[in-house]
């Protein structure tokens, strides 16, 4: 069971991935919809918020963004014969962790004080250390948990392994982090 939990792409039918996948990006474009969430790189979010339309093709152009380049790279470094589809749906999979870690927005409490911070009011946040810590902690470890399942369904997925697939992946969330960032200025 727990080696399903660090490496489920190994396990994991690509079916079952693409489908939770898209469930998991129509729910989180909802959500951003809802708590007025925008998506402003591959990781980033802001209070800008916007259409339901908006937050859906945001959510889509990351994903499908860092899967070409995640394919991309594969085909470049990888000895096997790889798929678009393969890399797609565990990168979509991949991405619940962060999907998840969006949830704490909607704490009525955590909006507001991170409110303060897009206001540039950081002596009023400051007062809120104990939340901020806690956010803080719990944004570290969903994290953590989103960056190790892109790496391993980029490795699963195209048999980049160890040091090699570890700098392509980097390399490659780099690239789509500050593209991601330049083509959701026009979303």
């Amino acid at each position: 069971m727990i080696e399903k939990l660090k490496n489920p792409f190994r396990y994991l039918p690509l079916r079952q991935a693409i489908c939770w996948g898209i469930v998991a990006m129509i729910l989180t474009a909802v959500f951003c919809w809802q708590v007025g969430l925008r998506m402003t790189s591959i990781t980033q979010v802001n209070y800008a918020g916007g259409a339901l339309w908006k937050a859906t093709v945001q959510q889509i152009v990351v994903w499908l963004l860092f899967s070409v380049i995640l394919y991309v790279v594969g085909e470049m470094l990888s000895r096997s014969k790889i798929r678009f589809w393969d890399v797609a749906a565990f990168n979509l999979f991949a991405r619940i962790p962060f999907d998840l870690t969006l949830l704490i927005f909607a704490i009525p409490t955590v909006r507001s004080v991170m409110g303060l911070a897009m206001d540039g009011n950081i002596a009023r946040m400051m007062e809120h250390m104990n939340l901020l810590t806690i956010v803080g902690v719990v944004s570290l470890l969903f994290s953590v948990w989103y960056f190790y399942w892109s790496y391993k369904a980029f490795a699963e997925s195209t048999n980049v392994k160890n040091g090699k697939g570890v700098v392509a992946f980097i390399l490659s969330f780099v690239v789509t982090y500050l593209v991601s960032g330049y083509l959701l200025k026009f979303i």
